[in-house]
């Protein structure tokens, strides 16, 4: 889902941002991925704890390790461009005095990751309307 700009403070990405990636050092702050680096993603079905299959992604930065995870099926990897974005740890998109502190550079992998609870806890309350 693209990013709507017009919840965001006006110095969003001249200042914020780049603030962050710095602080960062260009990084994702959860799985240490460079910006703009290239990975390969391998699509696995994995069992959760209540029993279903799940389709997960999982990003190896060693191709080698990736095609051996394939296990000959070449079309279950795909190569990626990491893309650090930047996360609220709280949530909150409209809060325009956020502070650094609850600010993260995550890649696209681990924000999806991070804000799936949220997002489905979100997905509830609107059916309820």
């Amino acid at each position: 889902m693209p990013c709507d700009y017009k919840k965001y403070p006006a110095n969003w990405k001249s200042e914020i941002v780049p603030t962050v990636l710095e602080r960062a050092g260009n990084c994702c702050e959860s799985c240490g991925l460079r910006n703009k680096s290239v990975v390969n993603a391998v699509k696995f079905f994995i069992k959760d704890d209540k029993g279903r299959y799940r389709l997960r992604s999982i990003w190896f930065s060693n191709r080698n390790d990736a095609v051996r995870e394939c296990r000959d099926d070449i079309h279950r990897m795909k190569t990626v461009k990491v893309v650090l974005t930047i996360s609220h740890t709280d949530h909150d998109e409209e809060n325009h005095d956020v502070q650094l502190d609850r600010l993260k550079a995550l890649c696209q992998i681990c924000h999806l990751r991070y804000d799936a609870k949220e997002k489905y806890r979100r997905s509830l309350i609107k059916c309820k309307k």
